[in-house]
């Protein structure tokens, strides 16, 4: 490859990068924006972080509220609100019962009793219109993928060829996006929720709180299949070892599924092989 074609090459490389910075930063800002008009109008998002809702809205949802009065509300519905008890938490639950006086009385879908309050309009913050699994925790990875990106970024540019330079930023890239994922978790996690013991043995109800569908497996080799937010009970009674008990989590994909995982972990070698890094110059190679 000669030396024009070499920079003509890099040149159109260095066009589609921009372009893609560009277009990543164009839609954060339009995010931004449709967010702030979506406020401005009574709106509110709300990310779940507990798993109180079950497989309606696991952990890790963006939910979404539209402004709504007493009057509005039917027993069904799904509402985020103050609870009376912690003025400033915040909770999303089910409606199981408005009274005539309307006091609404809630409740979580994978809870066992009804909430211990009586909600009235003003600790209403609205009625849940969309929930979008998931979505809450891409909302919470962008600070820590942006201040990796911007890192990556500034210190590849010391770099002394555009190859390595490349090379860098793909593999800094990875592993912002790695670091990112064991920091908060989301595809694979398990929550306890209830632990009992009779005289056949212990038992334990936990409920899924990552994206994947997991295998829960005790070291008898009894195993619970769980997609997210679903609970799911396990017999302990065979897996005590000094009065300890041990379960294990792991993903439980399709042969498809798996297929599709790996490739997406394998996608900055992909990237290296398909697209290939930029040729390197005579001057490089000295």
């Amino acid at each position: 490859m000669s030396t024009i074609e070499q920079r003509l090459a890099e040149r159109r490389r260095q066009r589609w990068l921009r372009g893609g910075a560009f277009g990543f930063l164009a839609a954060i800002v339009g995010a931004v924006i449709m967010s702030a008009v979506f406020q401005a109008s009574g709106g509110r998002f709300f990310i779940v972080e507990s798993p109180s809702m079950g497989q309606t809205a696991p952990v890790g949802s963006l939910v979404i509220d539209r402004p709504a009065t007493t009057a509005q509300l039917r027993t069904g519905d799904i509402i985020t609100f103050h609870p009376p008890t912690a003025p400033n938490g915040v909770y999303t639950h089910r409606i199981a019962a408005i009274t005539p006086e309307g006091y609404i009385t809630t409740r979580g879908d994978i809870n066992g009793a009804e909430d211990g309050w009586l909600l009235t309009k003003k600790d209403l913050i609205g009625r849940v219109t969309q929930i979008v699994p998931g979505a809450g925790w891409l909302i919470r990875a962008v600070p820590y993928l942006l201040l990796g990106g911007v890192a990556v970024w500034v210190v590849s540019r010391s770099a002394r060829t555009s190859a390595r330079r490349a090379a860098y930023r793909i593999a800094g890239y990875s592993l912002v996006v790695s670091i990112t994922a064991i920091i908060l978790r989301p595809f694979v996690g398990i929550r306890l929720l209830a632990a009992t013991a009779d005289r056949d043995g212990a038992h334990a109800t936990f409920v899924s709180t990552g994206m994947l569908p997991i295998r829960v497996s005790a070291v008898d080799g009894t195993f619970v299949d769980l997609v997210s937010g679903q609970v799911g009970r396990m017999n302990l009674s065979a897996t005590a070892t000094d009065a300890h008990y041990t379960l294990s989590s792991i993903p439980n994909l399709s042969v498809l599924g798996w297929v599709i995982f790996f490739l997406v972990c394998a996608i900055p070698l992909l990237w290296i092989l398909i697209v290939g890094l930029p040729p390197r110059t005579h001057e490089e190679a000295l």
